[in-house]
């Protein structure tokens, strides 16, 4: 293989080519492995590697045993190990002098505290690199730090990660390669499990508390590649092989009847056998249609608190299900968890899992369907008699002694039996060979719960799909298969008005379903909760009721964390190939919720409600620009107070943002802010103080920074990257012209 530039539909590409011979003719054709930019957006240091032969040729031998996905990113990398000086993240305004400055972030310091002391990671990770790793040139803790601490500010890739190590205030990693960052997530995939429990032993330990619920649920992270592991496996035997028969001296057509043959099959089929284990991206059930690519499914638990206490990885053709015992059995044996409830969306509410649940002596809270229920449960849902007041806050949920109307909300309590045909498991075999089946009875209760706010809310949406459906059957539309719910489930087809029609025809929409449409209109307003205690709980230490009721209305938590967890800190999509990279990159994620959250009490805790988006924004949004000639007499300018300085309502001006030097009375521009600065504080400074921190003044000294970011102990030539400290100096040099 080797690098060039290919015509292909009349544009030049840099891309990775093979040589491949034709059979039979003596000659060969060029083949495209992979694709790069286009010949004109070919980035500059790819260029000066492109004119450099021998690294040229090293770089195509390295890419020739990569996948495909893998190879873009490290051309880049290997472009930007020429030797020359890296340059640092800069947030360029304008062409004035004053935003010539470098700009550094300083928002991470927010989450060092919590970190060190809080979690107590530091001194863990320092203890792990001392006892099974050589590495001594650089500190472990301090590199994961600033990866999990970049999810929650500026989620990036783990080679944007290296390029802009730099752009931050006391960066004590700035000298670190770009090799070593994925050798802590090597160290991450290792000692991750142990990490994680260590922090909530931490927290547990600080705050008195223990797991009494934990909060269950799953979500899919896919990759943008056509293969999946396995498929990548059986390509990469191949190539192997087939190089293996080059060097024997065997021709093309011998070669491709080996790989045809039976030798051959059982060659592959032991190498995969020995390689199973590393097999972790496969396609399965995607809740976000995409099936087309390989997925891996993440299992996350998190508290009563919302802290996240334990995460696991699976390979993406695992069913939900088949995660919940590796998770209860994770949860027992790092906190010997016996008597909490386990708590879980729909999704998981199949008589087998909560069967599976109470079997290893766990309670559980659980979903239910209100749609569909025997005649006889459905009767009990809507009788009145037996059901309580419920008055919610928002954030809890508790028992109200008001009187019952139909009206308000109200919940109930009954007796329930689940049932499901599952396999006997002894391996037997019915008459037609398939394993015989059993029936499985599982007693449990339920709570049925009525909200005058769902209620207009379901028939705002059954309204909105009768609409839809009515406008189908106007127009005559072909419905395809039938369906059970949403709009499509009030259509009825042809084939339910004729079941001797067998074309196409037969799926034309022909009128409304009625009696679907009534069954919405009763239950609407009305949800279920399904629950059991624990085995071996006290009766006096079980939930009550309205406990019951305010955990199941908490299920929010964990959805509101894999939000987080996916658009925040880009969970999904995955760029990391090897099992052990993917596994670290979610610990990863799980390492910055835990910061996110304890940052998120501490704001709470001082009467600010944030959500994990605004915090986001807020530390992203932490910035310095600085100039100067020498680390004692820099000057860093705290861009959050000047962006919002000269903003529309302090300078009178009508665009969005003013530049400093276009602002004439800036003295009176800057008071006015600051002055309402006092009574309105910013979301940074809010943050700050909230880490024991003091927010920064609008310009700030070296030793003021120190002191209010409590850096004192780091010496001043630890505080700003060498590299961010040239340019300064050319920003002051630039200055310093101008006047």
């Amino acid at each position: 293989m080797y690098l060039g530039y290919r015509k292909l539909n009349g544009t030049r590409y840099m891309a990775l080519l093979r040589s491949v011979r034709i059979p039979g003719s003596g000659h060969s054709q060029t083949k495209v492995v992979c694709r790069f930019w286009k010949e004109t957006e070919v980035p500059a240091p790819v260029r000066k590697l492109m004119a450099d032969e021998a690294r040229r040729v090293s770089l195509a031998q390295r890419l020739s045993s990569m996948a495909p996905e893998e190879m873009k990113e490290a051309v880049l990398q290997a472009a930007s190990q020429s030797g020359e000086k890296p340059v640092p993240e800069l947030h360029v305004r304008d062409r004035t002098a004053f935003n010539r400055m470098p700009v550094l972030h300083y928002g991470h310091l927010a989450l060092k505290g919590i970190w060190d002391k809080e979690l107590k990671l530091r001194p863990r990770i320092d203890y792990l690199q001392k006892r099974d790793t050589e590495v001594t040139q650089w500190k472990l803790s301090d590199l994961l730090f600033y990866l999990a601490a970049r999810k929650v500010m500026e989620p990036a890739s783990y080679l944007d990660a290296s390029s802009n190590r730099h752009a931050f205030l006391y960066c004590p990693w700035a000298d670190v390669t770009q090799d070593s960052f994925y050798r802590a997530l090597d160290f991450l995939n290792d000692h991750g499990q142990d990490l994680i429990a260590h922090a909530v032993r931490t927290r547990m330990a600080r705050t008195g508390s223990k797991i009494r619920v934990a909060f269950f649920d799953c979500t899919n992270t896919w990759f943008e590649t056509p293969y999946d592991d396995l498929t990548w496996q059986i390509i990469r035997f191949r190539r192997e092989v087939t190089r293996r028969l080059e060097k024997e001296g065997r021709g093309a057509e011998e070669i491709e009847q080996y790989l045809e043959g039976d030798e051959f099959a059982k060659e592959l089929q032991e190498e995969l056998e020995l390689t199973a284990d590393d097999i972790i991206r496969l396609r399965g059930p995607s809740r976000d249609g995409k099936f087309a690519q390989p997925l891996v499914l993440v299992a996350l638990a998190i508290d009563q608190t919302g802290f996240p206490v334990d995460c696991r990885v699976f390979s993406g053709n695992l069913s939900e299900v088949k995660t919940i015992e590796p998770m209860i059995e994770s949860l027992k044996e790092k906190y010997g968890v016996k008597d909490a409830y386990f708590t879980a969306d729909r999704g998981l509410n199949s008589t087998e899992s909560l069967n599976t649940i109470a079997s290893m002596g766990m309670g559980y809270v659980v979903a239910q369907k209100v749609s569909r229920q025997k005649k006889d449960v459905r009767e009990q849902m809507l009788d009145l008699n037996g059901y309580r007041r419920y008055s919610t806050d928002g954030i809890t949920l508790t028992e109200d002694e008001g009187t019952v109307t139909d009206k308000c909300c109200r919940f109930k309590v009954c007796d329930y039996v689940k049932t499901a045909m599952v396999e006997r498991g002894d391996g037997t075999l019915t008459k037609s060979g398939n394993p015989a089946r059993k029936k499985l009875t599982l007693k449990c209760r339920i709570i049925f719960t009525y909200s005058p706010e769902r209620y207009a809310v379901d028939m705002a949406e059954l309204n909105n799909d009768v609409a839809r459906a009515n406008k189908a059957v106007v127009n005559g539309e072909l419905m395809g298969n039938r369906y059970s719910s949403g709009w499509r489930g009030l259509v009825k087809t042809a084939k339910e008005a004729a079941e001797n029609r067998e074309d196409k025809e037969q799926y034309r929409a022909q009128g409304i379903k009625t009696d679907v449409i009534e069954e919405r209109k009763a239950t609407a307003g009305y949800h279920a909760v399904v629950f059991a205690h624990p085995k071996d709980m006290a009766p006096e230490q079980c939930m009550g009721d309205a406990d019951i009721l305010a955990a199941c209305h908490r299920l929010v938590n964990i959805e509101e964390s894999f939000r987080v967890m996916k658009s925040s800190f880009s969970l999904r999509p995955m760029y990391v190939r090897l099992k052990g990279r993917i596994t670290a990159h979610c610990y990863l994620c799980v390492l910055a919720l835990m910061m996110q959250r304890e940052l998120q009490e501490r704001v709470q805790a001082g009467g600010e409600n944030m959500s994990a988006a605004r915090l986001c924004t807020a530390l992203h949004d932490a910035l310095l620009g600085f100039y100067g000639d020498a680390y004692e007499n820099l000057s860093f300018f705290n861009l959050g107070h000047l962006r919002n300085a000269f903003a529309p309502e302090f300078t009178g001006k009508t665009r969005k943002e003013a530049g400093i030097n276009d602002v004439l009375d800036t003295v009176k521009v800057t008071d006015t802010y600051l002055t309402c600065r006092e009574k309105n504080k910013e979301d940074t400074d809010i943050i700050l103080e909230a880490a024991g921190l003091k927010p920064l003044l609008m310009v700030n000294s070296i030793a003021e920074l120190k002191r209010r970011l409590s850096l004192q102990p780091v010496p001043n030539d630890r505080m700003v990257a060498d590299v961010c400290l040239e340019y300064a100096r050319e920003a002051a040099e630039i200055m310093k012209q101008t006047g």
